[in-house]
């Protein structure tokens, strides 16, 4: 029999399920930034340009402190500005910002090494740490990553007295356009009304084709051409949709809720029976209907969390033996937990953006 206290992880689950839309409309930016004004911090946190009081102003040169600003113009939840010495190295701060709560970084004004040395930082930390950061990089040469995004327009203009300026000095304004963009916008054809143009890529449709994030002009509106991220790679499970940063932003959502449930409500606090496994499940697909009435998920596929039997199959091997545990039927597996291990695979479909359209008129 489960222990009592376990339905309380559907609630949970439930819960973020409704809160999905909610939680997922503004994310937390990173940017990085060289700057000696002032030593005495590594991190300083800010939820809007109004906390850039006085005080606050002097610790950043004018060139810095309007990155900042450019963040903020996004309205992402928070930005964490993370502080390096000029004489300092990416790796240094790297180290500091593994542990932060974030979901977008970006340098501002960095060379180009720094700039690949960030999206391979990204794609490594995400792997061995389970971490579901993403990046806004510029023209970095490592990326075909589902996390990474590379915008790669030589110059903006920007209505203001900047000017012309190259593509590097736009990042910290993306990371906080993507951070603020809510879960149910695709950030495809997003306006910049801080830009007067840009200069496009030579073959637009060939740069996102080939994992670029990209501005076009658009009789007089500066937009995004495509919410793409660097994925081109794909195969073996992998999809033209996972190209897509508003389905990799759900994605991520899905996973950060499930994870964070199961080491805060469900890890090391109920036995790995066959019945408490079937409780988590429970919990997992209330938590996936909650997400198709937000509409997160498509409702009218059949989004489903199970016990992977396969896995569960062969994880008794080399207990019971090859011969033995091929007589099991799948109920028998299902019976069969194995150690600690709780082995669940899961099938959603995640909705993406209206983007193409296309339509037939006869006369």
């Amino acid at each position: 029999m489960a222990d009592i206290g376990l339905p309380n992880v559907s609630l949970v689950f439930t819960g973020l399920g409704t809160s999905a839309v909610k939680r997922g409309s503004r994310g937390v930016a990173c940017l990085i930034i060289s700057d000696d004004t002032d030593k005495t911090f590594d991190f300083v946190e800010y939820t809007s340009i109004d906390d850039l009081t006085s005080n606050e102003i002097k610790k950043y040169t004018a060139t810095n402190l309007q990155y900042i600003k450019d963040v903020l113009a996004g309205i992402p939840s928070k930005l964490i500005v993370a502080r390096r010495n000029v004489a300092g190295t990416l790796p240094d701060i790297l180290a500091k910002i593994k542990g932060k709560k974030m979901d977008w970084i970006g340098l501002a004004e960095a060379e180009a090494a720094d700039q690949t040395a960030l999206a391979t930082w990204i794609k490594s930390v995400n792997t061995s740490e389970k971490k579901k950061y993403k990046c806004v990089v510029y023209n970095a040469t490592t990326t075909d990553d589902i996390h990474v995004v590379n915008f790669a327009n030589s110059d903006v203009t920007f209505t203001d007295a900047r000017g012309k300026v190259t593509g590097e000095k736009f990042v910290s304004r993306l990371i906080g356009m993507l951070a603020g963009l809510p879960l149910t916008r695709s950030a495809i054809s997003y306006s910049f009304t801080d830009l007067k143009a840009v200069t496009e890529p030579v073959d637009l449709a060939s740069a996102v084709n080939t994992g670029k994030f990209v501005l076009y002009n658009d009789e007089g509106i500066v937009r995004v051409a495509r919410g793409v991220n660097s994925l081109i790679t794909t195969g073996d499970g992998v999809t033209d949709d996972f190209k897509h940063i508003m389905i990799i932003e759900t994605q991520d959502l899905i996973y950060n809720d499930i994870i964070t449930t199961w080491k805060d409500s469900y890890k090391g606090k109920y036995k790995n029976s066959s019945d408490n496994q079937h409780l988590l499940i429970g919990a997992i697909n209330s938590y996936f209907k909650a997400l198709e009435k937000e509409g997160l998920l498509d409702d009218s596929y059949n989004n489903l969390a199970r016990i992977d039997v396969e896995a569960q199959r062969m994880a008794n091997v080399p207990k019971y033996g090859a011969d033995v545990v091929a007589t099991w039927d799948d109920a028998k597996v299902l019976d069969m937990t194995v150690g600690t291990q709780v082995y669940i695979k899961a099938d959603v479909k995640i909705l993406n953006a209206m983007e193409d359209f296309s339509m037939v008129v006869s006369m």
